[in-house]
């Protein structure tokens, strides 16, 4: 069975369980284990059974983004974080990490863009500082799209 399960994980095959998958709409309140999220466009909304709870966001209509979010055993990274940051992002261009406080909430972050598939993109973690359990959010989008730049980096996808 050990074997069985190392090949599944060596093609790349998961083996955690979809609880749900809901579409939420542009603007729409999405509640997920006390944080609240938006989204600015039409997203696909997956939860899934693994290790930590997570939650994952793509978009229903195009590409652009996506957005993984989980609960951490920890209030934030245990490591040295310039090697934590730097196993976050391959190669990450400039990256740079920050406080910020939304609401009663802060959050380290974690930011640098990086070239993909010849796609350049815009990274950013979020580690909840204050949360109970802690959260970890990574987003990814396409630097190209300036809508979502705006979005992500302007902290409307936390209404806090």
């Amino acid at each position: 069975m050990r074997g069985f399960v190392s090949i599944l994980l060596f093609f790349g095959i998961s083996t955690t369980a979809i609880l749900s998958q809901t579409l939420v709409e542009p603007n729409q309140n999405f509640v997920w284990e006390s944080f609240s999220f938006v989204f600015p466009e039409a997203v696909v909304v997956k939860l899934e059974s693994t290790a930590s709870k997570k939650l994952t966001v793509y978009p229903a209509k195009r590409d652009g983004f996506f957005m993984v979010v989980r609960t951490l055993p920890w209030k934030e990274p245990l490591v040295d974080k310039k090697l934590w940051m730097d196993s976050v992002f391959t190669r990450g261009i400039e990256p740079k990490q920050f406080q910020k406080t939304l609401g009663n909430q802060n959050f380290q972050i974690f930011q640098a863009d990086q070239v993909r598939n010849q796609n350049a993109l815009r990274n950013q973690v979020w580690i909840g500082l204050d949360s109970n359990p802690a959260v970890w959010i990574w987003i990814q989008w396409k630097s190209d799209r300036k809508d979502l730049t705006e979005f992500f980096e302007s902290n409307l996808f936390l209404p806090l």
